[in-house]
């Protein structure tokens, strides 16, 4: 009884995954999947499988092809034994899902996904191409031998196709030669041979062989003596044939057996390729992540739901088990979640030590233990006649027998199914005993006595499953530090019982409440106050954070769009004033080549010139100039001098040139 994994479901676990199994192998190997112990083996495990679904969701699922089970044609390859057509097709699958499985490694390394573990495997992959492509000149895709296989093979098939369209031809020459003898026109095989149905009374008009006789006797297959040789001319190729065909089987066969171990190590590849991404893809179908794990006996489950539960709809819950908190007692009302919180934390513990992501946050740490038992339900066996408390009693005195350190126990309503009073004190010196061992323990209870018991405990501590008195429902998720009270009255209210009951009983409790318990329960009342005022200040930083991500998302936009409007501008001012120099140069050398100018031309000209430059302002370095400064006029590539300044106007003078 080391680890209970029907109690806590994993065998469950186990056949969702084994259903995205490629091959009955692995389905198997699945199905038989124990807990382990080592560390390093759990976290290379963990991480490979982790690497397999990081890969997957990238470059997509790894084509597989495995409906049919390759293990034992690779192992008695090359045993002086000739494949069947049958296993030669099966190998030529096996090793066209090699070159597609290559053809993914292929698109896998030109995504650069690299520096995993599962490397590892892609990497000692053998290549296949020329016996596949030999296999695929021998045979199609049915397993038939191809005409072409051979030449003596084609030869052979020829020759039989001949012989064939000649006994066709003679055959239906001879019904039209004894239409009269024949009960009907057609030709029929009997004892595989071609015969023609003739009438009883007329059997003795054609020469050749009886083969069968009908029902009624009235009809006779012959064989005519006209086709015998042309037959026995086939049945003799077809010897050939299947000679042939045999030393081509064999050819394969000895192809095959040359490359047996290297087709053992891809089969072993692959079918290890197949187990992890088995896992992966269960792990995804859960949203599951990689948790750290550790040997000293800590639990840190966060945000951790039970995997065969709804995901949509289950609470997820968090805990911390370590050192000082080694015993976890949880209390609530039924139905409100304590039972899940102890499979959850049992059964992802055994997901983690079988090498399975689990469905909670990856800052989760597990513990690694050697044992884990488990007390969960009414699993009484009625052939031993067992009532409640002596089916739970015996599992638990097999746990105190076998208790060691590094084991995780989960017990479910501890001392409950006999005598209130009786059943709390045997459940504290239950709790005295298994204490003494470096363990880790979670219990569930409704007894107020082991609340108060926990708190003065040492190594010991409460959590509560979370009530809403004002809606009268559970809440499900688990409060640290806590103890949760049953809430029978406020459930009988929902349930309809009459208020006056409700009353009394109300009346009587108050009665028999010690001064602790009801300070234990305004503290709770005060705890879900808190854990709601915490989940609203974790909405409005939630709120305030989207909002905050929002406005810087508006405001690079505008940036990029100010940039993208200013790029614009100076492309447009740079032609603009490309064109403008352009233009002022072919001015310039106009005015050079006139020898001479009449008045009314120079105006012209200063007054084309003019309105081709721009303003000053838009072509003068303004840094503070003065009347008799010395500038450079980038559209003339020329010096002049500043004569005056208004405002913002610059008169400048350069050659015979007086700009504004």
């Amino acid at each position: 009884m080391r680890f209970m994994t029907k109690t806590l479901e994993l065998n469950q676990i186990l056949e969702k995954i084994g259903t995205y199994a490629k091959s009955d192998t692995i389905k198997d190997e699945i199905l038989a999947l124990e807990p382990m112990t080592d560390m390093a083996l759990i976290e290379r495990e963990l991480l490979e499988v982790s690497d397999m679904l990081s890969l997957i969701s990238r470059a997509g699922v790894i084509p597989f092809i495995m409906d049919y089970d390759i293990h034992e044609l690779i192992r008695y390859a090359g045993l002086e034994r000739l494949y069947s057509l049958q296993e030669i097709l099966y190998i030529r699958l096996f090793l066209k899902m090699e070159r597609d499985f290559h053809a993914y490694f292929r698109n896998y390394q030109k995504q650069k996904i690299t520096g995993r573990i599962i490397d590892q495997y892609f990497e000692v992959l053998h290549q296949h191409a020329p016996l596949l492509n030999y296999i695929e000149t021998k045979i199609d895709e049915d397993g038939q031998i191809l005409d072409d296989a051979t030449p003596e093979l084609l030869k052979i098939r020829h020759g039989i196709q001949k012989l064939d369209k000649q006994l066709q031809d003679r055959l239906s020459k001879l019904i039209i030669d004894y239409a009269t003898y024949l009960n009907e026109h057609v030709i029929v095989l009997r004892n595989n041979r071609f015969c023609i149905p003739v009438k009883d009374a007329f059997k003795h008009k054609i020469k050749g062989i009886i083969h069968d006789v009908s029902a009624s006797k009235q009809t006779v297959y012959i064989e005519p003596e006209a086709t015998r040789q042309l037959t026995q001319d086939i049945e003799s190729l077809k010897v050939a044939e299947e000679k042939e065909i045999q030393k081509i089987i064999a050819l394969m066969t000895d192809a095959i057996a040359e490359a047996k171990e290297s087709l053992k190590d891809n089969l072993d590849t692959f079918l290890r390729l197949d187990f992890l991404q088995s896992k992966a893809l269960y792990a995804k179908s859960i949203a599951a992540e990689k948790p750290l794990i550790n040997d000293t006996g800590m639990i840190t489950l966060v945000s951790a739901k039970h995997p065969l539960l709804d995901l949509k709809t289950a609470v997820p819950i968090s805990l911390e088990l370590n050192d000082q908190l080694r015993i976890l007692l949880i209390t609530g009302p039924n139905t409100g979640g304590k039972t899940v919180a102890l499979k959850t934390v049992g059964l992802l513990t055994l997901m983690t030590q079988s090498g399975l992501l689990i469905p909670a946050d990856p800052s989760s740490n597990i513990a690694i233990f050697d044992q884990v038992f488990a007390d969960i339900g009414d699993e009484q066996s009625i052939q031993q006649s067992l009532s409640t408390f002596s089916s739970h009693l015996t599992k638990i005195i097999h746990m105190i027998e076998d208790v060691k350190d590094k084991t995780l126990i989960l017990l479910d309503e501890l001392g409950s199914g006999t005598d209130p009073n009786e059943g709390v004190s045997l459940a504290m010196a239950i709790l005295n005993k298994l204490k003494t061992y470096n363990i880790r323990m979670m219990v569930t209870t409704h007894y107020s006595e082991l609340k108060s018991y926990a708190f003065e405990e040492p190594h010991m501590g409460t959590a509560s499953v979370a009530f809403d008195k004002k809606t009268l429902k559970p809440l499900y998720y688990l409060q640290m530090g806590t103890t949760g009270s049953s809430h029978a009255f406020l459930i009988a209210k929902r349930l309809g019982l009459k208020e006056d009951i409700i009353s009394n009983a109300e009346e009587i409790y108050k009665g028999r409440q010690t001064d602790l318990a009801k300070v234990m329960e305004k503290l709770n009342d005060e705890m879900l106050y808190l854990e709601r005022q915490k989940e609203k200040l974790k909405t409005s930083i939630e709120e305030a954070r989207l909002e905050k991500a929002s406005y810087q998302q508006t405001k690079d936009k505008l940036i990029k769009e100010q940039d993208q409007l200013l790029e614009n501008i100076r492309t447009k001012e740079e032609s603009k004033w490309k064109a403008l120099r352009d233009e002022a140069h072919q001015l310039i050398d106009d005015l050079k080549s006139k020898k001479s100018l009449s008045h009314p031309e120079i105006a012209q000209f200063k007054y084309q010139l003019n309105q081709t430059v721009p303003q000053s302002s838009s072509y003068l370095i303004e840094d503070e100039l003065r009347v008799g400064d010395s500038v450079f006029i980038l559209p003339y590539q020329q010096y002049g001098t500043i004569k005056s300044i208004k405002e913002s106007d610059y008169r400048v003078v350069f050659g015979n040139f007086d700009l504004v």
